[in-house]
């Protein structure tokens, strides 16, 4: 998450963010986006996804995006 903090404050303030953090089971989801263009509405995370509900600048239409971090190991999966 620090090096996300500052990755963003050097060269990408003009962006927005939300994070799934790392942990010991799972490497982490980053979500980035210009608020220009994008208006984010709600948002909802887990250890293992990021979904998002957005709107274009402009456009009165809802969008909805989830990121979704699945273990790699076979043992790991369900």
């Amino acid at each position: 998450m620090e090096k996300i903090r500052e990755k963003h404050s050097k060269w990408l303030n003009r962006y927005e963010y939300l994070v799934v953090k790392e942990n010991k089971y799972a490497g982490g989801i980053l979500a980035l986006w210009d608020p220009q263009k994008f208006g984010v509405i709600d948002a909802e995370a887990s250890r293992h996804h990021l979904s998002m509900i957005f709107q274009l600048v402009g456009d009165r239409k809802c969008y909805m995006i989830t990121n979704v971090y699945g273990p790699q190991p076979m043992e790991d999966k369900l």
